[in-house]
């Protein structure tokens, strides 16, 4: 039987946006050659997708699935520092066995393929269609529709009217630019567990939705502190080369993982075997 969607979360302070970041950096270093590893493939296959035709659209639907992948492999990652740390006298540091541990994720995430692709066709229409209408509806609201026109006539004029032209289109694509940003990031807050709730919590595409819907935004403090460090963190894995995305993908998957063991309470359970879905801590 799948989980309810009325499964139980908590709101946590914004601050944890700081342990997740925190907990994923940790993720990355208990495995760094296969997290390694896994980005490159990542980012190969991606790239690969993007020339295809249709490329961009087949890229990110498969996006969420692929960092679902990654959140699975963090979750096992922790499942084996867990067994290593209730064997490990105290004093001595924690150095567990993570051989075979993504062959192990990646056949846990294959039972969940099927409903992680429908998950993210349902957030590809939905969260387009929210941007889409949040973009239109703030624009007309505050009149970026009617200040393009305007501005488009001024164009048109000689002088100081094309001048007056120019400022005003400017403005106008600043505004937009800014409310697209916006409906960007309400979407990802409305999505933020959908995948971990898939993969991880057995719950079907559209419950996950519904409960990643009221979960994210009931924990808007902490998501959008975390938006906000990932802003320059982002920027920096880019300078070189864009090789600090290696590292930052990983990263990330771990704190997804991290947000919601933290919101949700059920990580994967130590005992559990790889093909069967980990059960909700009570």
């Amino acid at each position: 039987m799948n989980p309810s969607a009325d499964i139980p979360f908590r709101r946590v302070p914004a601050g944890q946006a700081l342990a997740w970041w925190g907990e994923g950096w940790k993720s990355f270093l208990r495995a760094p050659l296969s997290w390694t590893g896994m980005s490159l493939a990542m980012l190969v296959l991606l790239l690969v997708l993007r020339a295809l035709p249709l490329g961009g659209l087949l890229s990110q639907w498969l996006s969420l699935p692929l960092f679902a992948l990654g959140a699975v492999f963090a979750a096992f990652l922790h499942k084996r520092w867990t067994q290593a740390r209730t064997i490990t006298p105290q004093g001595i540091p924690v150095e567990p066995e993570v051989e075979g541990t993504f062959s192990e994720s990646a056949q846990y995430w294959k039972t969940r393929i099927g409903p992680l692709l429908l998950a993210s066709v349902l957030v590809l229409v939905l969260g387009g269609a929210f941007g889409a209408v949040l973009v239109l509806g703030l624009g007309a609201l505050f009149g970026v529709g009617l200040a393009s026109m305007g501005a488009l006539s001024h164009l048109m004029t000689p002088g100081a009217g094309m001048m007056a032209g120019v400022g005003a289109m400017a403005g106008g694509m600043f505004t937009l630019m800014l409310l697209a940003l916006l409906a960007i990031f309400l979407v990802s807050v409305a999505f933020w567990f959908v995948n971990t709730l898939v993969v991880l919590g057995g719950v079907q595409p559209w419950d996950a939705i519904r409960l990643s819907f009221k979960a994210g935004f009931a924990n808007f403090g902490a998501i959008l502190l975390f938006t906000l460090l990932l802003i320059p963190i982002g920027f920096v894995a880019m300078i070189p080369f864009g090789l600090g995305l290696l590292v930052l993908l990983p990263v990330i998957s771990g704190a997804s993982y991290a947000s919601y063991q933290d919101v949700f309470g059920t990580p994967v359970q130590p005992g559990a075997a790889a093909n069967q879905p980990p059960s909700y801590a009570s």
